[in-house]
């Protein structure tokens, strides 16, 4: 109810109520359409349908529903700290002078809008593999940085301000593009530092548009030159940026192993001759040190087992897992493999 200047009292509008209908009745669609989340994890790119675009005003109206789930997360996350365990829903509504019920309803909301402003802008990780990450769009790690480009969409929707005045599309095309080159960094055998693959992918960015304007294949002076780098540094990041292969994988046209290529027995004399057998044999006593399932992931993962390396959803599939427990253990077999211990029983092995 309002009253007027002379204090007459004045019903609401029609107007104002319906409007008021309308803003539940779209929560409420919004809340049994979205809540339910399917996994992002196990999306087939390659088959998905993704939704349509969102209209700016949609994309506004979302990210304020987002807001009051924020303003509760971030309450909770300093009660977190203080108490030094997850807090209850009692607690939690007692600190943000809310009824449980309300609480809830704001988290259930907040996070439906969430879910949908993921779904809706899924195709802006396309966009940016089809740009930027051309060479891996037929590869077999395609599913995996498409999945690292979600993650880097998910960080933009969470930090994103609609009162900076930024477009979405441009705030989360720079976070999908870091997450897929960090994922590209950190999930490399040889370890790639983040600088190194950023000048990889100017370079082969670079290398397409020559291309195009020289009908030919550019030089790496031509190259040098487009990228504005040194060739000490052009020399490095190729250096570094050559695919692993296993030595026991076979070759696509003689279906011979590499290793047979590289080891000369006639012109190895006395322990040179039995090295590669037993670099081969220190190595499989090391990965047989892991847990079984971490000495499985690695194999199949880097093609050690001499099949090519796999997916994380290949592997899932092999031991009947899901792609984020395969994604664990190939993590904790890597931070193992780095220890001095194991590293140094390699080395004995090595050619110097």
């Amino acid at each position: 109810m309002r009253m007027n200047k002379e204090g007459e009292v004045i019903a609401p509008s029609r107007k104002g109520k319906q409007h008021k209908n309308d803003e539940d009745e779209n929560i409420d669609r919004l809340v049994r359409e979205y809540s339910a989340s399917t996994d992002l994890i196990s999306l087939d790119w390659k088959k998905m349908k993704i939704p349509p675009v969102l209209a700016s005003s949609e994309h506004a109206w979302l990210f304020k529903l987002m807001e009051p789930m924020k303003a509760i997360l971030q309450v909770k996350e300093n009660l977190q700290n203080d108490l030094g365990r997850e807090p209850t829903d009692c607690e939690l509504a007692e600190a943000t002078n809310m009824e449980t019920f309300q609480l809830r309803k704001h988290m259930g909301v907040g996070r439906a809008a969430r879910y949908k402003l993921i779904k809706h802008n899924l195709r802006l990780v396309l966009f940016v593999m089809n740009k930027y990450f051309q060479d891996f769009t037929n590869g077999p790690n395609f599913q995996d940085l498409c999945q690292a480009g979600v993650k880097g969409l998910i960080i933009a929707i969470d930090r994103f301000e609609p009162k900076r005045k930024f477009r979405l599309s441009t705030y989360g095309l720079f976070w999908i593009r870091h997450a897929i080159t960090r994922s590209m960094t950190l999930s490399s055998f040889t370890k790639v530092s983040f600088g190194l693959e950023s000048v990889r992918v100017e370079i082969n960015r670079a290398k397409l548009e020559l291309l195009f304007e020289l009908q030919r294949m550019p030089t790496d002076e031509e190259i040098i030159e487009r990228v504005g780098i040194s060739p000490e540094r052009h020399h490095e990041v190729m250096r570094v940026s050559k695919p692993i292969i296993s030595l026991h994988s076979r070759h696509a046209l003689t279906q011979e192993e590499f290793i047979n290529g590289i080891t000369d027995v006639d012109g190895v004399q006395g322990d040179k001759r039995r090295q590669p057998a037993l670099l081969r044999l220190a190595l499989d006593d090391v990965l047989d040190s892991l847990k079984p399932k971490e000495s499985l992931v690695i194999r199949q993962r880097y093609g050690l087992d001499g099949k090519g390396d796999r997916t994380l959803g290949e592997i899932a599939g092999n031991l009947n897992i899901s792609r984020e427990m395969v994604r664990k253990h190939e993590v904790k077999a890597l931070m193992k493999l780095k220890h001095p211990a194991r590293v140094d029983y390699l080395r004995r092995y090595i050619f110097k």
